[in-house]
């Protein structure tokens, strides 16, 4: 069942963060590269029942999905480039509370977006600091590029990398992803959401067997202002 929830998004600001929303909760990075150590600093690993990644949006917030399984005893890391070196960067912290998007959709995996409050404050420096929310919430137009970086398998069917990758993506106008050759309104790519991939194909943050035609559906995040 569908939720029934009913969000206002011209009362919210709107900012970017590509987390794929249909199929399988995948976790790749297919075609990238690894980024430069702590290049994307405010890359956040979470370490739950699977690994996540999330960003820092305030000192003792993070952003991250809703279907990431986590609890007071999964570790929230600051600072990392490896996920299992020691690295003296790495800030370690817990999640004092989660706060899921209330139009969080389990069946159609819409809004799949949520907030952690941490159970402490992030030191920022040149490896830990904030990711800058947009303060309008206008449109990505087609054809931008954007970046998707996280810990996820560089092949399809790979162990999940070590080291933080990161791949660039193009914006993908609804009308091509809602087509019958690509998502065929299955789901539909709604205005709360962006499509992005390469259709050519090899670049995307999902196994190209799990989404239609190398294309890939990322939401727009909608939260208010901290």
């Amino acid at each position: 069942m569908r939720n029934s929830c009913t969000c206002l998004a011209t009362s919210l600001s709107i900012a970017i963060f590509l987390l794929q929303i249909p199929g399988d909760f995948c976790v790749e990075i297919i075609g990238g590269n690894q980024v430069s150590p702590h290049s994307r600093p405010y890359m956040v690993l979470l370490k739950g029942e699977k690994i996540c990644a999330g960003a820092l949006i305030a000192k003792d917030w993070v952003l991250t999905a809703a279907h990431c399984a986590l609890n007071r005893k999964s570790q929230v890391i600051l600072g990392a480039h490896s996920m299992t070196k020691r690295e003296s960067e790495k800030q370690i912290m817990y999640v004092k509370k989660e706060f899921p998007y209330p139009c969080f959709d389990q069946d159609t995996h819409e809004g799949d977006l949520k907030l952690l409050q941490l159970n402490k404050k992030a030191k920022i420096n040149k490896k830990v600091s904030i990711l800058p929310l947009p303060k309008k919430g206008d449109d990505v137009k087609p054809e931008t590029m954007c970046q998707v970086a996280g810990w996820g398998s560089i092949h399809n069917n790979s162990p999940q990398s070590d080291i933080l990758r990161e791949v660039n993506i193009t914006v993908i106008n609804r009308r091509i992803c809602n087509d019958e050759k690509h998502y065929n309104y299955n789901p539909v790519i709604g205005l709360n959401m962006i499509c992005a991939g390469s259709l050519k194909g090899g670049k995307d943050s999902c196994n190209v067997s799990k989404i239609r035609s190398h294309v890939l559906a990322v939401e727009v995040m909608q939260i208010e202002n901290m």
